[in-house]
């Protein structure tokens, strides 16, 4: 069996956006391209990564969640070969003060933050973590040197630049025998009708009531709760439904019962997650180093799923 850097970054993009079409754009191919490209992987694996669901899109199967995780690790080692000594200066020395919310250091900066570490063991990085305003705040005031937010979130502030780091899809989850999976398509008109539960942690809430209220809608809130694993344990009991994105998703609760998910006919805008750091203000050699290995981590092909 011999696999490709172009079927993996194919892969990825497609677990990234649900849509082959979309996919295809996204690495500027054909969806040709990329529907024989996952069919070849798939052969070779000998399993089927993508559930197939027609107009609404494609999803990864339990063995397509499971190669999702050895995937991003072959990303993520072609990330770390392109940051070998000659692309950046390993021996920098200096402290970087990184400020981040809970979401971002529980879901997605952790794995990255260790690889910065090993790859730059002379800098001294301080992690803090703060609500988003705080986080804003501080960078401006220069009492951190770089923050992590939701970009959907971000005030507008002329002393504060940003980039977007990467971006994840949002999906409706739900219990493996619920009536929806039934359904061709499913709507928000749809997930309206059943109970549902709120992810409250970080600005989770406030941006999933935002999505509702712009489509002139109200979900059914039957249970608020800052815990993912009773999050997963209601849907996956059929209490409840969710939208989430699939950076939290996992397939099964900690009871080991099936969640699914399944894309929305509305294609909910994507989560987005940006790095901010004041503007005209020069950056020590060790901030930079930080700032730019940060966004060659999260900004290689298939980034937008998780890094790990």
């Amino acid at each position: 069996m011999q696999l490709t850097l172009r079927q993996i970054r194919y892969f990825l993009a497609a677990a990234e956006t649900g849509q082959f079409s979309t996919a295809a754009a996204q690495v500027h191919v054909t969806q040709t391209a990329i529907t024989v490209s996952i069919k070849e992987l798939e052969q070779s694996l000998n399993v089927a990564l993508f559930e197939r669901r027609h107009a609404s899109g494609v999803a990864l199967t339990p063995d397509g969640q499971r190669f999702l995780q050895h995937a991003l690790n072959i990303q993520a080692a072609v990330n770390n070969a392109v940051t070998n000594p000659g692309t950046l200066q390993r021996h920098i020395r200096g402290k970087v003060r990184l400020q981040a919310t809970p979401t971002m250091l529980g879901y997605y900066l952790i794995p990255a933050i260790a690889r910065f570490q090993s790859a730059f063991p002379d800098i001294d990085l301080v992690v803090e973590e703060h609500d988003r305003i705080t986080v804003e705040s501080n960078v401006a005031k220069r009492k951190a040197d770089v923050g992590v937010v939701w970009l959907s979130s971000l005030q507008s502030n002329r002393d504060l630049d940003a980039v977007a780091l990467t971006r994840s899809r949002r999906q409706l989850w739900l219990c493996a025998a619920h009536p929806l999976l039934k359904r061709r398509h499913v709507s928000l008109q749809d997930v309206a009708a059943q109970p549902y539960v709120v992810f409250d942690s970080d600005e989770v809430k406030k941006n999933t009531l935002r999505f509702w209220r712009e489509a002139g809608l109200r979900p059914n809130i039957a249970y608020t709760t800052s815990s993912m694993e009773a999050v997963r344990s209601l849907v996956a009991q059929g209490m409840a439904v969710t939208i989430l994105s699939d950076v939290a998703y996992r397939p099964f609760s900690r009871e080991g019962l099936r969640i699914d998910t399944r894309p929305l006919l509305e294609g909910l805008p994507p989560i987005e997650i940006g790095m901010v750091w004041r503007r005209c203000c020069e950056m020590t050699p060790a901030v930079a180093a930080f700032k730019n290995f940060m966004e060659l981590t999260f900004n290689g092909p298939g980034s937008g799923v998780k890094i790990v």
